[in-house]
């Protein structure tokens, strides 16, 4: 139908070839925090607690799974969540299988 060469479609669906990081990080910015409580509240693998100065910690930043619920959820984006990997979206999936 049309004339227009296909290597602009071809294009558009090759993915990128970035390196994947190979770690993760979690980090809350403690002078954006407000102490709502959100993001723990959402975490599924309570990656984050509340301290004692009423803000969000990061507690056991090696369960994350980087499902960025924290990172979402924050009214004040006082959360991010860096790097991803392979192994990251397996554990993802991982339970999602047989549950209901």
């Amino acid at each position: 139908m049309s004339d227009k060469p296909e290597a602009g479609r071809n294009a558009k669906q090759e993915k990128a070839q970035f390196p994947e990081p190979e770690t993760t990080s979690v980090h809350i910015f403690p002078e954006w925090c407000k102490g709502c409580g959100i993001c723990v509240a959402f975490c599924p693998k309570q990656v984050l607690e509340m301290g004692k100065d009423q803000k969000a910690h990061v507690a056991h930043p090696e369960k994350c799974i980087r499902c960025y619920l924290c990172a979402r959820r924050c009214p004040d984006f006082a959360v991010s969540v860096y790097g991803h990997t392979r192994k990251a979206e397996e554990k993802r999936n991982e339970g999602t299988d047989g549950e209901k």
